[in-house]
């Protein structure tokens, strides 16, 4: 019985991959080959005839080694992006979503985004007391308070897989991203919509006071991305700092 993982191995010695790696694609590749061998001595060819109709296979061992590598190369490249950034990322990105929602639920005062009086300016369920306003404590003030643990999470979990800096901030302030690209798609809409068949610009302008209320185009940015995004980078660079100095009084 021919040992096919020594006879991939022989033809594979070249192949720079780490030995974990190299075992998995020779043992692969010799699985392949015994299956086809098998099949030629079933059907009555003699030995000799079905290892060469196996080993006909491949053509080519050296441009195989070149293709193994450079595919490895570049699924392990994958790999590592999407437990750098792209795993943190979306984590934190769950748990903003997440805490806004559970806040939501705790009976506390609405916050800009929620309903309210038509006399009381969305600005004054914003940060309360700090601009005179009455609601000092509601759901998205609360939010924000949390935002610099979420921010240190995803940056925390992007350095522990190896993140370099700009990974690991863009982990951080993530949900900010994602708030902003929603809410250029939400103002885009809104703008396109006043423009069809003809439609004024008072109409477009009415659409969009629909559809961003009640803060308004500028109030949405404001408050899903410049004021969020501000609280979860605060909570990246304190991690960054603090991680940075632990790792210098170890070292």
């Amino acid at each position: 019985m021919r040992d096919w993982d020594k006879v991939v191995g022989g033809r594979l010695a070249l192949l720079s991959l780490e030995e974990r790696e190299r075992r998995e694609v020779i043992a692969e590749l010799a699985g392949h080959l015994e299956e086809i061998y098998e099949a030629s001595r079933h059907t009555g060819d003699s030995d000799d005839e079905a290892i060469r109709c196996a080993l006909l296979q491949v053509e080519n061992w050296d441009k195989l080694q070149r293709q193994i590598h450079v595919a490895r190369r570049k699924e392990n490249a994958m790999n590592a992006r999407a437990s750098r950034l792209w795993l943190p990322s979306l984590l934190t990105l769950a748990a903003s979503f997440i805490t806004l929602v559970a806040f939501g639920f705790l009976g506390l005062p609405p916050g800009p985004l929620g309903s309210r009086p038509h006399h009381e300016e969305w600005s004054s369920h914003l940060i309360g007391g700090i601009i005179g306003g009455r609601h000092v404590v509601n759901e998205y003030t609360i939010w924000l308070m949390a935002l610099p643990l979420i921010g240190a999470l995803g940056a925390d979990l992007s350095r522990r897989a190896g993140g370099t800096r700009r990974e690991i901030i863009v982990s951080g302030v993530f949900p900010a991203v994602a708030w902003l690209t929603i809410a250029i798609i939400v103002l885009s809409y809104a703008a396109s919509l006043g423009y069809r068949d003809g439609i004024s610009h008072m109409h477009t302008a009415g659409v969009l006071e629909v559809v961003t209320a009640p803060v308004g185009p500028v109030g949405l940015i404001t408050v899903l991305v410049l004021i969020p995004g501000g609280c979860l980078l605060l909570g990246v660079l304190v991690y960054y700092a603090m991680a940075k100095r632990w790792t210098k009084s170890v070292a």
